[in-house]
């Protein structure tokens, strides 16, 4: 008997609308979850709908010799810097037919009803939030607010986007007078990257050293510190201690938190993880995903979503930007042999 190939199944609406609604809360926190490789060195703020104030305190507050009346000379500052929280969209267009045959569909009723009441449902908007999410990890460091952008590097301005605007400022915010910024003009391989990270400890106001602190930087200068924490440590047993979570001389206190919104950067932040705040709502109703039709066969995932981030403060008691002078090039340290390509 011949197969009627005219016959079609659409992809249900209503069974997609529920789906979307069913799972609301967990898709909605999707994005955030996805981020956890960076999100374990950052301070999340959640619940944020509008711009927040980050309250710090610099004094020079400290006791002396009694007198009556008498005032000390050192000055209170209270500062707020804010947290910008923007407001962003999403909407994503996809084929659930398209999916079908795939490893997402495998276990599923492939068609109609069958795939909105199916796990494929979840599956299939699970990894599009995840997704989204992966693309605003990269983006923490150098996204640069545009209200007419298309992409998530338009959304909100990044830790380093932040860094530059303080550094160019007319007052600048962050400079080697201020004593949080500082520039390296040696170029950083195997041979001196360890005693290079000591020099930058040993840097470092004794306040700040006092704290756990992190070192943001790219993953690539992890790998090239284990490379030369060999080399320069021969005895080191392969495999067992090889990997160097903190920087030698720092007394456990500074460790490494590789980001990979920073891959290729050419700056490295230190400071305590309370300094650098994620802001999102995760919380209220005004964060909203649904699904809408597009046309016969597609779909629409539309997400709404609240998302910023800022240095708590500037303060050089808490900060220390070091400005490299190129970004890390860990490959080009090694004597790697080129693949030979066709017919090479």
């Amino acid at each position: 008997m011949a197969v009627n190939h005219l016959i079609q199944i659409l992809p249900d609406e209503q069974g997609w609308k529920d789906a979307a609604k069913k799972w609301h809360r967990e898709l909605l926190k999707m994005p955030v979850l996805s981020m956890s490789d960076s999100m374990k060195f950052l301070t999340p703020m959640p619940g944020c709908l509008t711009n927040q104030f980050l309250g710090g305190v610099s004094t020079e507050a400290q006791f002396y010799p009694y007198a009556p009346n008498k005032r000390g000379e050192g000055s209170t500052d209270i500062t707020f810097r804010e947290l910008p929280i923007h407001f962003n969209t999403m909407n994503q267009d996809f084929e659930p037919n398209a999916f079908a045959q795939t490893l997402l569909g495998e276990n599923a009723a492939v068609l109609g009803q069958g795939q909105a009441k199916s796990q494929m449902a979840k599956l299939i908007l699970s990894q599009v939030m995840a997704i989204a999410g992966e693309h605003l990890e990269l983006a923490l460091a150098d996204a640069e607010y545009d209200a007419n952008g298309d992409t998530s590097m338009d959304m909100f301005d990044g830790f380093i986007t932040i860094i530059k605007a303080e550094m160019a400022a007319a007052t600048p915010g962050i400079s080697v007078a201020k004593k949080n910024l500082i520039e390296v003009s040696e170029t950083i391989d195997e041979t001196n990257v360890v005693e290079l990270m000591k020099y930058l400890e040993f840097g470092l106001d004794v306040r700040l050293r006092k704290q756990q602190r992190l070192c943001y930087c790219d993953p690539a200068l992890v790998d090239l510190y284990n490379e030369g924490y060999q080399l320069t440590h021969p005895s080191l047993p392969y495999n067992t201690q090889y990997n160097q979570p903190y920087i030698e001389g720092a007394n456990r206190r500074m460790t490494f938190a590789p980001l990979p919104a920073l891959a290729g950067s050419e700056y490295m932040i230190i400071t305590p993880k309370m300094n650098m705040v994620v802001g999102f709502d995760n919380m209220s109703d005004l964060e909203r995903l649904e699904v809408l039709r597009m046309d016969v066969d597609t779909f629409t995932l539309a997400a709404k979503m609240f998302f910023g981030v800022q240095l708590r403060t500037l303060d050089y008691r808490f900060l220390k930007v070091v400005k490299l002078s190129s970004p890390i090039e860990l490959m080009s340290s090694f004597n790697v042999p080129e693949t030979p390509g066709n017919g090479g």
